[in-house]
């Protein structure tokens, strides 16, 4: 059986490739699809996050090097259908090492089709920045979703991460689809709903109706390495990932449809969150809920990879803004506020002159 290949890529960092890719994999996994997922980022956070140490002694950099073939690397997860190819330490140098090979850009298509991996899908972790890695998954995949934040930064992102994909598309890879585009860590604001829309119309249908809500939850999820959907499977992170799952599933299957193969049905949305409350409870007793500094630094580091490095003050400020466009009649009160103030400011300082001209004879 050949697996279904779909690389989470963006460019830019801190846009929830990680978390989209964890997700949609325990999801699947729920749904009754059988799942492996490639760890190409150094970082390990998907490895970590699926319950397997990332000092294991073979992962992906024995594969790229041709030191270890994959059955010898694939690694079981602590969920049923779900098997991993770990990222190791080692990986943090495997540039230097690719550039070496010949036809590098394609060493993970060779891999794969040379190997048996016996499952429906497969999800890469790509790592940002186009480097030689990301142009492996790329070149590899059938199909690449790009995980998306709605701030000016992430825009900028995703702008420069379409160019790339055409890129791999037009020299490596023809037949390599863009599935789709998903909101991640989506705020609550008039500026927010406005980037959507603007990418909605440049991108149409390509882009999930899906969004996936940025919650305190899937940083106390992380901070416990666990995927949202299993930390809380009936959280708004978990629900919004479900059903980006289904529209995933429904995508796949009528772009499998026009090819002419068949793809059995997955089970049920509610079956699949029967699935995910299982292993909720499994992993109960093992859970190290985060305390409140540890998500507060998680929550703190979010900040600074959606909004840059600003001050309290500039954060502040931008929040303020955020509030005064949701919120125009708060503005105009206020405005209406700072306008009589201002000339009551002003009368007294008239009558304080008038009084101050008759004290010294002036008047």
């Amino acid at each position: 059986m050949r697996p279904y290949i779909v690389a989470i890529f963006n460019q830019k960092g801190g846009i929830s490739k990680t978390t989209t890719s964890t997700n949609l994999a325990v999801c699947l996994a729920a749904h009754g699809k059988s799942v492996v997922v490639i760890d190409l980022d150094s970082q390990g956070d998907s490895t970590k996050s699926l319950g397997v140490d990332p000092g294991v002694k073979r992962g992906v950099y024995d594969l790229f090097v041709g030191q270890a073939e994959v059955d010898q690397v694939v690694l079981p997860t602590i969920f049923e259908n779900l098997r991993i190819l770990p990222s190791t330490y080692s990986l943090a140098g495997i540039e230097i090492k690719l550039s070496e090979l010949k036809d590098s850009q394609r060493t993970l298509t060779n891999i794969l089709s040379h190997s048996i991996l016996d499952c429906d899908y497969v999800v890469i972790d790509c790592p940002p920045a186009l480097g030689i890695l990301p142009i492996n998954a790329l070149a590899a995949a059938h199909a690449v979703i790009i995980p998306v934040t709605a701030t000016p930064y992430a825009n900028d992102g995703l702008m420069r991460t379409l160019p790339s994909i055409k890129y791999v598309q037009e020299g490596l890879n023809k037949n390599l689809l863009l599935q789709g585009v998903l909101f991640t860590i989506n705020e609550r604001n008039k500026t927010t709903r406005k980037i959507n829309r603007l990418i909605r119309s440049r991108l149409g249908g390509t882009v999930y109706e899906a969004e996936i809500p940025r919650d305190t939850v899937v940083i106390e999820a992380a901070t416990a390495r666990l995927p949202v959907c299993v930390y809380a499977p009936r959280s708004q992170a978990s629900m919004a990932h479900l059903n980006f799952t289904r529209e995933f599933l429904d995508r796949h299957a009528k772009i499998a449809a026009k090819a002419g193969i068949a793809v059995t049905e997955p089970v049920s949305r509610e079956d699949a969150l029967v699935t995910l409350g299982r292993w909720q409870g499994q992993l109960a007793d093992r859970v190290d809920r985060p305390e409140g500094e540890r998500v507060k630094q998680k929550r703190h580091q979010l900040d600074r990879m959606l909004y840059g490095d600003r001050t309290p003050l500039e954060r502040a400020h931008l929040w303020l803004v955020h509030f005064f466009i949701d919120n125009r009649l708060s503005l105009a009160a206020f405005l209406l506020v700072v306008l009589v103030a201002m000339a009551a400011v002003i009368g007294i300082g008239v009558e304080g002159v008038r009084m101050l001209a008759g004290a010294i004879g002036l008047s």
